[in-house]
């Protein structure tokens, strides 16, 4: 899993060093900024364990007050008895794999990880094939952000789709848009 990790993590701070030359080329300043409302979903599907390996992160700015404002009290990330319960149950909500017959696959708690500015879950899906095929609906945060996106990045059988969500979509296909062969 540390392997795992260390990949989604050159990823993640990839895509925010490209966003954060991005922002600064356009002359973007702390003044003027619009904040930024993204998620990123890696899944890789294990073959050996039929799983499909599940880490979403997101920002701790945007989850905290979404589950303050569900559940009517203070969140604290590290402290709240029940945490990992309210966000994986708010996961569950948001975060829907379809199999090809249209069922949705049951999502399996693995953890979380909390640092300053983001959290880090990890979840499992059990399936006896890859995603290719299957339905993904990711609406992470849009009933909070309308300008929310959610990135998720699906390898599979030396495939690699990719899929970004906006606000206003549901269900998305993951198929193929490239072979990790070609990279």
């Amino acid at each position: 899993m540390a392997n795992y990790l260390m990949r989604f993590t050159k990823i993640l701070l990839t895509t925010f060093l490209v966003l954060s030359l991005t922002l600064a080329a356009s002359g973007v300043t702390s003044l003027n900024l619009h904040r930024y409302h993204t998620s990123l979903t890696r899944m890789d599907y294990n073959a050996k364990e039929k799983i499909i390996e599940t880490s979403i992160q997101i920002f701790t700015h945007d989850l905290v007050p979404l589950l303050e404002h569900r559940t009517k009290k203070r969140i604290d990330l590290e402290k709240t008895p029940d945490i990992d319960k309210l966000i994986f149950d708010y996961l569950s909500e948001n975060f829907i794999l379809k199999d090809n017959k249209g069922e949705a696959k049951k999502i399996k708690w693995i953890g979380k990880e909390i640092d300053v500015d983001t959290a880090r879950v990890f979840v499992e899906i059990s399936s006896d094939k890859s995603p290719d095929g299957f339905s993904l609906k990711n609406t992470l945060f849009f009933e909070s952000f309308p300008e929310q996106t959610n990135l998720v990045i699906a390898r599979f059988n030396e495939k690699k789709a990719d899929l970004l969500f906006k606000v206003g979509d549901k269900f998305k296909e993951i198929k193929q848009t490239i072979s990790t062969e070609e990279k």
